[in-house]
């Protein structure tokens, strides 16, 4: 597959192009891309339902009447003359739709028609399946496929990145481990997340426990994982206290950062032969981190049978709903990160730290992603590590990500600890 020219690219009809608007991820995306992207964008919002499609429309209208406003497209996910003519038509796809259900065809779609691509898909065995079937062909036709993109791996993938550069760049050392806390963070799922939460747990009990595997999505291998816990599933670390482990996306967000390791390995932005990411809660007490592992444990298990499945639908919200929107703007949200230098010296390793921090809540941290994700390919497309395209990680969007994220509202930094 030939490589789109800039001439194909800029004469396509829409910008970018929101797949699943009328979700409740899609409908914060929405929002951002109204309130944060250039007031000329060209876009269009897309779904099954065109009566949803248009009272979104209205709403955004009521937010920015000044602005150019969306085209509202309903497609059935399942035609594939319907989605290819609105994905032939973009230069940059949203996805935020069941990826279990429709997330492999449109992923599809957009590397035949040379489409970059963005999504927030968080199940180990689909992101398997896209990297296996689409990242060759992504990488040849030059197409991005930004996965995880959202406040659960996003910020996760962008601190370990800037940490580790912050030690090859300040201490001149590679990384032999990132540890990071979620200091402030208050997980509400909304009814998207939860389907896919109950379609993961459903997997052959084989393909969950390959989805475990810390380098699964790696193209190499890396080290033994050693997270460096005591007996009680806790760590005191020196700059970011006290942590509990695991989180409830440990896994998902260790594979990703893995990925990313993976694909830069020999660039000039390699991390280390030896590196390796670990995550936890930040706890204010050994109490808080059992309470917290224990939390952690029994939503785990109650979705690991069908019967308390069924008991844990009628508590989720259903697909389209959420949290609250207005009280989720006040519940704010922080990560920290530190990253270890590799050492065996005997002397204390050079650390460096980074945080994120927003005022806002998990799904107004994912459309600010989403959204500024998509700027940065549409406007600047300046990915790290010399890559053009293929199955990569947010980390690959680089400093112009970093920058547009902060000018939206983010507070982020990075230096030597």
């Amino acid at each position: 597959m030939a490589r789109r020219s800039n001439g194909q690219r800029n004469s396509r009809k829409h910008d970018i192009v929101l797949l699943g608007a009328t979700g409740y991820t899609g409908l914060l995306t929405a929002e951002y891309i109204v309130r944060h992207l250039p007031t000329n964008l060209k876009w269009a919002i897309v779904g099954r339902s065109e009566s949803k499609l248009e009272a979104l429309a209205k709403k955004l209208k009521d937010l920015e009447p000044d602005r150019l406003q969306p085209e509202v497209e309903a497609i059935s996910f399942d035609d594939r003359n319907q989605l290819d003519s609105v994905i032939r038509d973009s230069k940059v796809c949203i996805s935020v739709v069941l990826y279990w259900k429709v997330g492999e065809v449109i992923v599809k779609s957009c590397v035949e028609n040379q489409t970059d691509y963005i999504d927030v898909a968080g199940d180990v065995p689909i992101l398997r399946t896209f990297i296996e079937k689409y990242h060759d062909a992504a990488t040849k036709a030059g197409v991005a496929l930004i996965h995880l993109c959202g406040a659960f791996g996003g910020p996760q993938d962008l601190l370990t990145w800037m940490t580790v550069r912050e030690l090859a760049q300040k201490a001149s050392r590679k990384t032999k481990e990132v540890v990071l806390s979620i200091t402030e963070f208050e997980l509400a799922p909304s009814g998207g997340t939860a389907s896919s939460m109950m379609a993961m747990s459903t997997y052959d009990p084989q393909v969950l426990k390959q989805s475990r595997q810390p380098w699964i999505l790696s193209p190499v291998k890396g080290v033994d994982i050693s997270p460096s816990t005591n007996f009680l599933g806790m760590r005191q670390d020196p700059v970011l206290g006290l942590l509990s482990g695991p989180t409830i996306s440990a896994d998902e967000n260790r594979v990703l950062v893995h990925r990313a390791w993976g694909l830069l390995r020999n660039t000039t932005q390699d991390y280390g032969p030896n590196f390796q990411y670990n995550e936890y809660n930040k706890v204010s007490s050994v109490a808080a981190g059992i309470f917290s592992m224990l939390n952690t444990a029994i939503v785990g298990f109650a979705l690991s049978f069908g019967i308390t499945r069924k008991i844990l639908s009628l508590v989720f919200p259903a697909p389209g709903e959420g949290p609250d929107v207005e009280k989720t703007r006040r519940s704010p949200v922080k990560f920290e990160a530190v990253a270890i230098a590799d050492s065996d010296d005997g002397e204390e390793p050079p650390r460096a730290y980074a945080s994120f921090s927003y005022p806002s809540g998990a799904y107004h941290v994912t459309g600010l992603l989403l959204s500024q994700a998509a700027a940065s390919l549409l406007y600047t497309r300046n990915l790290e590590g010399g890559f053009a395209g293929g199955c990569l990680t947010p980390a690959f969007l680089g400093d112009d990500f970093l920058n547009r994220i902060r000018s939206a509202g983010a507070t982020i930094e990075a230096y030597l600890v």
